[in-house]
């Protein structure tokens, strides 16, 4: 949980490895900066291009210094001021995983409410933020520690959607990203105490917070307050080094999206130095780090979620009490299956946006005005509808057969078809 803050080297503008943001399907341009439209002939204004293994560098040499000589790939998010924010991985590092911390980091600087996050991104892209994706653990890992500038994330704490490790509930390879990238936009977007930022306001607010979740007298840290239990010495070491405000806004957030409410070693979360394992405990018990949390990010996960390839039965995105991962799935508003498993997908009260893979797939919206996205023009596919239930098989673009319900509109590159015309 302790972060490393080290001073990180600058990293040129690169147009290779960078996706450019908030682009719609008449603005969108690869990472050549060619006309995707024109690539893959997309016509409809509505159609969603969803960053995927194809944005990933493999040639770390344009980064240089220790980018180069430890790291084999990277990404990077394009700040609105047009410089980077580069995530680098080493070899073991899944594709998937620099995907969901590229995922991960959009979502965190996707505009909300009163917050216009554009101004984070271009503060974290002018003080060089990196995150730095070593193999192994923190403290198990071989990469030496000059190669180490940056944000860590490592390997083993960054389980994929649907992956074993994200089913599974398992804390020992437990979901980082969220806490990791949130320190790096809250170090070098938002802004500390000791170094202000693009949102001083919302800094204030959250120093405040923490302070509040902490006991006046110092002699009783870690023995009550809301957050840092049976962590005293912890907490005094996080006051030397600048950093409380940070672990304890990343406290707040690992709990709101549901990460510890399947944790079953200690009544609260984030191992337990915190007292709200769920949101709603959070909104009871810390209504200070509630506000904060709900005003600055969105109840859901926006992104497109990618469900892992060797996920077998049906992903559910709505909470059911006998699959303990549905404390954080029902969280999710958009998912796409991927590979080529006949696997299912269920979605829930949001207006999600669903996506098959090459198999034959079943989806379920629920409630919600849903969308099921598909890879090519209407032309090529054969749609039907039988008792309510949308068939579409795909004759070309390997989207296999799937089997439909409750879904409002159908998404193809050429045009958007609702359901209810079918009839």
């Amino acid at each position: 949980m302790k972060k490393i803050l080290m001073k990180i080297i600058c990293v040129a503008v690169l147009c290779t490895g960078c996706i450019y943001n908030n682009s719609s399907a008449s603005d969108l341009k690869d990472k050549e900066g060619i006309d995707i439209k024109k690539q893959i002939e997309i016509s409809n204004p509505n159609y969603k291009r969803y960053v995927s293994e194809k944005d990933i560098s493999r040639d770390t040499s344009k980064l240089g210094g220790v980018y180069k000589k430890y790291y084999s790939k990277y990404i990077q998010y394009m700040a609105p001021n047009g410089k980077p924010i580069t995530i680098v991985a080493q070899d073991q590092v899944t594709d998937e995983q620099v995907l969901k911390a590229y995922n991960q980091l959009s979502f965190y600087l996707e505009d909300f409410g009163a917050y216009k996050k554009g101004h984070v991104a271009n503060k974290m892209a002018e003080n060089s933020a990196v995150l730095v994706m070593p193999n192994g653990a923190d403290g198990k890992s071989d990469i030496p520690e000059e190669a180490v500038q940056g944000q860590p994330l490592y390997q083993m704490e960054v389980p994929t959607v649907g992956s074993k490790w994200y089913t599974k509930n398992d804390y020992e390879h437990r979901d980082a990203a969220y806490e990791e990238i949130l320190h790096m936009v809250h170090d070098y977007g938002i802004g500390i105490k000791s170094n202000p930022g693009a949102l001083p306001d919302l800094q204030k607010e959250i120093y405040k917070a923490m302070k509040s979740s902490l006991p006046k007298n110092k002699s009783d840290w870690g023995k009550k307050g809301l957050w840092g239990l049976d962590s005293k010495d912890w907490l005094l070491e996080l006051e030397k080094e600048g950093s409380l405000e940070q672990e304890y806004l990343a406290s707040v957030v690992d709990s709101y999206y549901g990460l510890w409410a399947p944790y079953t070693e200690n009544d609260g979360g984030m191992w337990g130095i915190y007292t709200s394992k769920t949101r709603e405990d959070i909104k009871k018990n810390d209504p200070m780090g509630y506000k904060i949390v709900s005003e600055f990010l969105p109840s859901s996960i926006t992104y497109m979620a990618r469900v892992d390839s060797e996920f077998s039965g049906t992903f559910k995105m709505y909470y059911d009490e006998k699959e303990p991962y549905t404390h954080k799935s029902k969280y999710l508003k958009n998912a796409r299956l991927l590979g080529n498993k006949n696997t299912g997908l269920i979605g829930n009260s949001e207006s999600n946006i669903l996506m098959g893979n090459s198999g034959n797939n079943e989806i379920d919206g629920k409630e919600g005005v849903d969308i099921v996205q598909f890879a090519g023009k209407s032309e090529n596919y054969k749609i039907e509808l039988k008792d309510n239930i949308a068939i579409i098989e795909d004759q070309l673009n390997g989207d296999g057969k799937d089997t439909l319900k409750e879904i409002e509109i159908l998404r193809f590159t050429d045009k958007d078809i609702l359901v209810k015309d079918l009839k």
